[in-house]
């Protein structure tokens, strides 16, 4: 088995929700509910990422606060600016970039800075359980191949 490419773009979802700022946190709501998601990316009308905004974030920001969600715009709420990688990154430094902003999930842009997917930290870590688990059968090929010919 040959080992996958460890390019961020490989591993990103490509179906991305998104929303625009000016969307109502109400609105912001349904909108997750309706797509079964935590988290939207929040994009122009370039379609490039300009924050993100998490269930959490309604959640502390909004409801926690008691600001009407109708009348609070997603633009007031969510993380900005956008922390984005691109998709021929490689996944250690998109890792090490979510570690320093202290995120779970990064946008992937283009070379144009279009949206063209997300990649989680469990998209990274199923990869990388992956790849833990093909050294771990190698160690016990070798072993039990040693073993046949070295009775």
């Amino acid at each position: 088995m040959r080992a996958r490419s460890m390019k961020v773009i490989d591993l990103a979802v490509h179906h991305v929700e998104t929303i625009t700022a000016q969307v109502s946190i109400r609105e912001c709501a349904k909108a997750m509910r309706s797509h079964h998601v935590g988290s939207l990316v929040v994009v122009n009308e370039k379609n490039e990422p300009t924050g993100m905004i998490t269930d959490r974030d309604v959640a502390i920001e909004v409801v926690a606060t008691g600001r009407d969600a109708d009348a609070t715009s997603v633009g007031e709420v969510m993380s900005s600016p956008a922390v984005v990688t691109k998709g021929e990154e490689n996944i250690i430094d998109a890792l090490a970039r979510m570690r320093e902003f202290g995120i779970r999930r990064l946008p992937v842009v283009d070379g144009e800075g279009k949206l063209v997917g997300v990649v989680t930290n469990s998209n990274m870590l199923e990869e990388l359980s992956m790849m833990l688990d093909s050294i771990v059968r190698d160690i016990k090929s070798s072993k039990t191949r040693e073993i046949a010919e070295r009775p």
